[in-house]
């Protein structure tokens, strides 16, 4: 390889951009709440983990493959606001709620199919063709975080941060 910037410009055949991504889900679960396409100003692609299981043997630990593990994924939302009581602010507190009221502590759903749904997470190029594409495998919120309020603020848009669980993703692309 050449340490020329000519050769590397030539060889060089583009990347891809860190802002070209959509996502697309139903908050809410099953129980849509009207929101499937929404604005995430800020995402990585969720990792996971291979464990490890340790193996001593005379005197050294053998490393052997264990679970995967997929931890939960951190996404910060641009809140759209469609009238009163109607951001995705407050369907994420729906969903959540419909997981877990608040006041009686219960569960409004019966089963996990029934408060979790998929969601894809694509990246795209220029022509907006997917270069990239996890599917979330029944998505749940654990966290939904506060909108911070700042009297000093101007020229901002309300932001908050959800933390999603799933059970694993599938890399399509």
């Amino acid at each position: 390889m050449s340490s020329k910037l000519d050769d590397f410009i030539q060889e060089f055949q583009g990347g891809n951009r860190a802002h070209r991504y959509t996502i697309e889900g139903n908050v809410g679960g099953k129980t849509n709440d009207h929101f499937s396409k929404f604005f995430v100003r800020a995402v990585s692609l969720p990792p996971s983990q291979i464990n490890e299981i340790r193996i001593p043997y005379r005197g050294r630990i053998l490393k052997w493959p264990g679970d995967r593990v997929y931890q939960p994924w951190n996404i910060r939302i641009l809140d759209e606001n469609k009238g009163t009581k109607d951001s995705l602010w407050h369907a994420f507190h729906r969903w959540s709620d419909n997981i877990n009221d608040h006041i009686d502590n219960n569960t409004k759903l019966d089963s996990l199919n029934a408060f979790s749904d998929d969601w894809v997470i694509r990246q795209v190029d220029e022509n907006e063709q997917t270069t990239k594409q996890i599917n979330l495998i029944q998505c749940w919120p654990s966290i939904v975080g506060p909108v911070d309020m700042d009297a000093n603020s101007v020229d901002t848009l309300v932001e908050f941060n959800v933390v999603v669980n799933y059970q694993y993703y599938d890399v399509i692309i």
